[in-house]
């Protein structure tokens, strides 16, 4: 692995940029939020970034690349209840909490632990209080490249209940940055869709995908059957995946595929939830790397996640002395 000198937190903490290489592809990893800024099939770059961590460190609502926790998604109006015990959290996002807080997963420093030409290991420490979340939790994920696909394992503990829930948020564009991404197709393994409200928080009920603008269980364009004002795709899709294949290692099942003219990525992951973001609000400074500027539906995010809101049904609860576990897998094939 090599590891190079990124840039200078306003702490004086150093951020490294982390290069993971095979004879087909490509990642870099930024200790900073866990970053992945990079990653390259067959020459073909398909992740967004940006040039310097001075603009990463600018933009405080993309989550760019970043990994995101102690919760992925939103809490109803920053606030749970667990044990008898009720936690007010930063309101981030409008009445919510979205994505750990003011300064959640991303907006921090992570540590390396372990690493080699195909894997990366980085470690956090949370500690009690951080974001008003309960109990001192220790992450860690491995990011490890394998031929032309990039796997993201995650595993945490903790001294006391606590909501975890573990994602990261790299957008996608499989036809080069700046373009559109609404002429892509997708293919997602979903049945229902969750019902949001105005908050994005949803409301109990569900949505049945078939024969709706959500039915992507046959590959459509993103852009295509958008109805009664519809303006774009940030959801959460209950997946209803098929068998698991080999994959990285780990047996795990094709839960969602999106192609371009040239290109094609294949999402498998244990997850039973999938938050589908095509950039609806991707814009503003500062520019994309090499000065590409932001537009919405430039890039499409697939964030394998709990459902939003689950602390507050008594889901995505990790019991202290239990062990939480993910794996996602991006597989990127040339057309």
């Amino acid at each position: 692995m090599q590891k190079t000198y990124y840039g200078t937190m306003p702490d004086g903490t150093a951020v490294y940029c982390c290069t993971l290489k095979n004879p087909r592809a490509t990642a870099r990893i930024l200790t900073y939020g866990g970053i992945l800024t990079d990653f390259t099939v067959d020459g073909h770059g398909v992740v967004l970034g940006y040039d310097t961590l001075e603009d990463y460190l600018a933009d405080t609502s993309s989550y760019l690349g970043s990994l995101v926790g102690r919760y992925a998604n939103r809490i109803a109006k920053g606030r749970f209840t667990l044990n008898g015990v009720t936690y007010q959290l930063a309101c981030n996002d409008g009445a919510n909490h979205l994505h750990g807080g003011t300064v959640g997963y991303n907006r921090r420093v992570w540590e390396t632990e372990d690493g080699s030409d195909d894997f990366l290991t980085l470690t956090l420490d949370s500690p009690d209080g951080e974001e008003g979340y309960p109990g001192h939790a220790r992450i860690r994920v491995t990011y490890r490249l394998c031929g032309n696909a990039l796997a993201i394992d995650y595993t945490a503990t903790t001294d006391a209940d606590t909501p975890l829930n573990l994602t990261n948020h790299s957008y996608f564009n499989l036809k080069g940055p700046g373009e559109s991404i609404l002429d892509c197709k997708a293919r997602i393994a979903s049945e229902r869709v969750s019902h949001p409200d105005a908050g994005l928080i949803p409301d109990g009920t569900y949505i049945p995908t078939r024969g709706t603008q959500f039915d992507f269980t046959v590959p459509k364009e993103i852009g295509a059957g958008w109805e009664n004002g519809f303006n774009g795709y940030d959801h959460n899709f209950v997946l209803s995946p098929g068998a698991p294949e080999q994959i990285c290692g780990y047996s795990l099942p094709v839960v969602a595929e999106v192609t371009s003219d040239k290109l094609k990525l294949t999402v498998y992951t244990d997850q039973k939830h999938l938050q589908f973001y095509i950039g609806t609000m991707f814009t503003g400074a500062p520019a994309l790397r090499g000065g590409v500027a932001k537009a919405p539906y430039t890039g499409f995010c697939m964030e394998a996640q709990e459902e939003p809101d689950s602390p507050n049904h008594g889901k995505a609860i990790l019991k202290a002395g239990d062990t939480y576990r993910q794996t996602t897998v991006y597989r990127v094939d040339t057309l």
